[in-house]
């Protein structure tokens, strides 16, 4: 579903990304975790194009995407979604009207039918009841499912979680990571930056371990959180478990 290849990011003289392969199967969960300053979300905002990098290739859903081609990018963006740490909502609009902007203004679908796709997948994430409101009244869990299901409105074939649950307060992380843990048993395909070790060890079919631009190690949970091979891994997994 994703094939990246000898993907080279510089912000500036900073080398974040080094020479990056990664290839994402089509259902599987891979969760990147890491130091901050390692080059995890900027990987995934160079899958998605939200970076522009130096060098390498992004391929998705077997299409290599020209980075120089605004039109296939956008077209692309239609089947990626992608979920940030910050809501991002629009606040002059309602929960519906903030889930049905895209399939409306960008996949061009009648008024109705976006209706009824907001109002689907706001069930999906256990926002019915919230349509009408605006995100000034919502809690940040609350905000961040109806981020979900924004992007859900698009019905993507993959979606990233550039940590999504690190914004918010711990007794609301849950939540989020309760939707998204059923969207991994649906068989979402999922790249998922995140801080969560749990979520990682429960719902990951890889993890992935980077530092400083490059990926380490990468293996099942067990593999990972059991018996890290690389030095590095085991020093940052003593720091955090």
């Amino acid at each position: 579903m994703i094939k990246v290849r000898k993907l080279e990011k510089w912000f500036g003289k900073l080398h974040v990304l080094k020479g990056i392969d990664l290839d994402v199967n089509p259902s599987e969960v891979v969760v990147i975790i890491g130091a901050s300053g390692s080059g995890k979300s900027t990987l995934l905002r160079c899958i998605n194009f939200l970076e522009k990098f130096q060098k390498g290739t992004v391929e998705i859903d077997g299409k290599v995407i020209d980075k120089n081609n605004e039109k296939m990018k956008n077209a692309m963006r239609t089947h990626v979604g992608m979920v940030f740490q910050h809501f991002n909502l629009f606040p002059h609009m309602t929960v519906l009207q903030n889930v049905i902007e895209g399939p409306s203004q960008v996949k061009k679908i009648s008024k109705a039918k976006a209706v009824e796709i907001g109002k689907y997948y706001l069930e999906k994430v256990g926002l019915s009841d919230k349509e009408v409101a605006y995100p000034s009244m919502l809690s940040g869990g609350q905000k961040q499912r109806v981020a979900i299901a924004r992007a859900l409105g698009m019905e993507p074939s993959v979606m990233l979680f550039d940590e999504p649950t690190s914004a918010l307060d711990p007794e609301l992380v849950g939540e989020v990571l309760s939707v998204m843990k059923d969207l991994a048993s649906e068989g979402m395909t999922m790249v998922v930056v995140t801080h969560e070790m749990g979520f990682a060890r429960e719902v990951a079919d890889r993890v992935i371990y980077m530092d400083d631009g490059l990926i380490v190690e990468e293996g099942t949970p067990e593999e990972i959180f059991n018996n890290p091979k690389v030095e590095r891994t085991q020093e940052f997994l003593s720091q955090i478990l």
